[in-house]
């Protein structure tokens, strides 16, 4: 148990009081609806939680053996490296370009919180080049390919803007950032194109997971 233990602090700290939380409740839905939360936007994570508490007062406990555990972390590890791989609709040619241009690597476009949130994920390889996509006063927006119709990125009381800013000199190279863009209705769906826009930045015909 240690060793599973150390495994998961080298990897989350997040899973880390998630897994202890659902061994400690006996309960398997409520503590991995909090591991997964760890990989979500702050939002969607909080909404997660609250969804998962309910169930947890409701479920059954049960008894976990160590293997299920280290197959929950095992098929959880999986589902990052599967979201982390670069949007194949973006040719080598165009990466070399947003690469050398805008210091980034776009990772993908993917619906969130039941459809009506769309989150876009990018890699700085350049932290200076890369500066501009984090200056709060541009208004980054999304452009549904078929439609043409603009979906911005949401704003929330107190939180501000759901994406990242340099206000805090904090942008880093090597490092994974999303930007969260409001899909009502849940307009746009999964498998439909859509273009990224920050700025001058623009990544297109993006398809949507």
């Amino acid at each position: 148990m240690m060793n599973l233990i150390r495994m998961v602090m080298s990897n989350n700290k997040i899973i880390l009081a998630a897994l202890l939380t659902m061994l400690a409740a006996g309960n398997l839905q409520t503590g991995w609806a909090l591991a997964d939360a760890a990989g979500t936007p702050p939002g969607e994570a909080a909404a997660t939680i609250a969804e998962a508490e309910p169930a947890a007062a409701n479920a059954k406990p049960s008894t976990l053996t160590l293997e299920q555990v280290q197959a929950a972390i095992m098929e959880a590890e999986k589902r990052r490296v599967e979201e982390s791989k670069p949007d194949p609709a973006i040719t080598e040619a165009v990466a070399e370009r947003l690469a050398e241009q805008w210091g980034v690597e776009v990772i993908g476009i993917r619906r969130t919180s039941a459809g009506y949130m769309l989150d876009f994920r990018f890699r700085v390889v350049d932290a200076e080049k890369a500066l501009p996509l984090f200056d709060h006063r541009i208004k980054p927006y999304v452009i549904a390919d078929k439609s043409q119709i603009k979906l911005p990125v949401p704003m929330a009381p107190k939180v501000g803007a759901f994406r990242p800013t340099n206000r805090g000199k904090n942008i880093k190279s090597d490092r994974t950032y999303y930007m969260v863009f409001g899909n009502p209705d849940s307009f746009v769906k999964s498998g439909e194109k859509v273009s990224v826009v920050i700025g001058d930045f623009k990544a297109e015909h993006l398809t949507v997971n």
